[in-house]
Formats: structure tokens, C-alpha cells, sequence
């Protein structure tokens, strides 16, 4: 299963912070990382999938 999250107000000073925040979140949930996009300067958008750690799928 897929899973989108998109971050709103992006600074420079914060943009590291918001994502890793996110991508630890989404972890817990047993998500992990496929793509990051950004838009603009102030938003980025996340795709997770849902799998197994450690596992291909």
C-alpha cells in the first residue's frame, strides 16, 4: 500500500527537520521512503509504500 504526505511550510532552516520527523513517523507505521518531490519552496511532497523491513516488496 501506498501512502502520500505532503509538507507545508518549508524553510530553509526547517526543511531537514520536517522530513526526517516525517520519514521517522511514517517507520513506526511500518512505511518507508520511495520518493520525495519538491513544490515550489515551501512544500514537498512524500510517497511511502507499506512493507516488511527489510523485505523487496
Amino acid at each position: 500500500m501506498y501512502k502520500t504526505v505532503l509538507i507545508k511550510g518549508i524553510t530553509t532552516e526547517n526543511v531537514t527537520d520536517k522530513i526526517d520527523k516525517q520519514i521517522v513517523e511514517m517507520e513506526k507505521q511500518s512505511y518507508r521512503l520511495i520518493t520525495m518531490s519538491f513544490l515550489g519552496t515551501e512544500r514537498a511532497v512524500l510517497v511511502f509504500k507499506k512493507g516488511l523491513k527489510g523485505s523487496l516488496l
